[in-house]
C-alpha cells in the first residue's frame, strides 16, 4: 500500500477530532452521572468547581478548588471538571466578558481590550523562581482593571454556580433512574 493510499481515519480530519473530542467529553460526563456519590455531592463538586473556574487565580484554581471540596465533602472529580471552564484557550474571553461585566455593575469606563489581553497575558506568566517581577505584572493591571474584574468575576461565578448545582442534581437524579427502569425491564 502507498503511503497515499492510507485509508483515511475519521480522528485525522479536523471533524473527526471534533467528534471524537465530543464523544470523550459526553463519556466523562455520562461517567460522572452514574458516580457512586450521591447525587448532592457530585452537584455540589461541580458548582464548586464552576465558581472557582471563573474566578481570575488561573494556575492555581485546581488547587484551590481541591482546598475547599474537601471540607464541603464534594465530589472532587467533578469540582476538578467544574474548574476547566476557564482553560488555556477560553481565560482571555473569559475574563473579559467577567470584566466588562464589573464595569457594567460599577458603572466605569473600559480599558482597551488589547490593554487588558496584554495584561492577562502578563499575570499568567507566573514565574516562583522571581516572585517579585511576577507580582509586579499581577499588579500592572492595577484598579481599573482589577476591581471590575473581581467584582464581575464573583458575581458571574455565584450567577452560575447556584444554577449548575440544581441542573447536575436533577441531571444525576434522572440518569440514575432511568439506569434503575432500564435494569427493572431485564
Amino acid at each position: 500500500m502507498a503511503p497515499t493510499d492510507r485509508p483515511s481515519f475519521p480522528s485525522r480530519t479536523i471533524r473527526g477530532r471534533l467528534r471524537s473530542g465530543m464523544r470523550r467529553a459526553w463519556v466523562r460526563i455520562y461517567r460522572l452521572l452514574r458516580a457512586k456519590d450521591p447525587p448532592h455531592r457530585i452537584a455540589l463538586g461541580l458548582a464548586l468547581g464552576i465558581f472557582i473556574g471563573m474566578l481570575p487565580i488561573m494556575g492555581i484554581q485546581m488547587a484551590v478548588v481541591a482546598v475547599f471540596a474537601l471540607p464541603f465533602r464534594a465530589n472532587l472529580k467533578a469540582a476538578v471538571a467544574g474548574v476547566w471552564i476557564s482553560n488555556p484557550i477560553t481565560f482571555i474571553p473569559l475574563y473579559y466578558a467577567n470584566y466588562r461585566f464589573g464595569l457594567l455593575v460599577l458603572s466605569s469606563r473600559e480599558t482597551d481590550q488589547a490593554a487588558f489581553s496584554r495584561a492577562i497575558e502578563n499575570a499568567s506568566r507566573w514565574d516562583w523562581g522571581d516572585i517579585g517581577a511576577s507580582m509586579r505584572h499581577l499588579f500592572d493591571f492595577g484598579a481599573d482593571i482589577l476591581v471590575p474584574l473581581w467584582l464581575g468575576s464573583a458575581i458571574l461565578a455565584v450567577l452560575l454556580g447556584i444554577p449548575t448545582y440544581f441542573i447536575t442534581y436533577r441531571a444525576v437524579v434522572r440518569t440514575r433512574a432511568r439506569l434503575e427502569r432500564r435494569r427493572a425491564a431485564r
